[in-house]
């Protein structure tokens, strides 16, 4: 072979590496741009995720006794012939202090952690943020009432509120549903962050 092609040769062949030595680089960096814009995006979703799953579940877990037991103590009798009477007479001093103001700050808390959820996306776990939201309303909702009565009854006494708690049960159960339902949805979602 003469000298003049094989340098020739030899310069087109190292063109060529650093061409695809720079391609393969330039490629690399972008495959870690990528992937650093993806972890950067799903960090604060998969947070707010889990500060609203753990709200959820620590309310959950605070109304569990009071709704499978407490709440049974405070019902009464028609009569011995007639059914059970579903109302719920809740006294504010047959509660332990500060169980009341507890259980309505951690229903705020489920609420707010669902709004940073619902903005941080994406819109197809809303309907689960909501429902989660909606049940911790519906179970707070006596203990919100009997502390409004406490603040005006100060003077007068033991504030008393009589509420239909018949469904409680069920609205807890629905509540650890739903939040596994959501989890499952989260988990989803944080896998097209990846995948996309």
């Amino acid at each position: 072979m003469d000298a003049g092609i094989a340098a020739v040769l030899g310069a087109g062949v190292g063109t060529v590496g650093v061409i695809v030595t720079g391609w393969t680089a330039r490629s690399a960096t972008k495959m870690q741009m990528r992937n650093e814009a993806v972890r950067e995006r799903r960090a604060p979703r998969r947070a707010s995720y889990e500060a609203f799953s753990s709200a959820a579940m620590t309310f959950h877990d605070h109304l569990q006794p009071w709704v499978h037991f407490g709440r049974l103590l405070d019902r009464t009798r028609i009569s011995k012939n007639e059914a059970t009477d579903p109302t719920s007479y809740l006294k504010s001093s047959e509660f332990k202090d500060g169980y009341v103001d507890r259980a309505i700050v951690l229903a705020d808390d489920v609420s707010r952690f669902g709004r940073h959820v619902v903005l941080d996306g994406p819109a197809d776990i809303e309907p689960f943020v909501t429902k989660v939201t909606e049940l911790s309303s519906d179970l707070v909702a006596p203990f919100r009432i009997l502390l409004s009565f406490a603040r005006l009854s100060d003077e007068v006494g033991d504030a008393i509120v009589a509420y239909d708690t018949s469904k409680f049960p069920e609205k807890l159960k629905q509540l650890d549903g739903v939040v596994r339902e959501f989890l499952q949805h989260a988990s989803t979602a944080l896998d097209r962050d990846v995948s996309s």
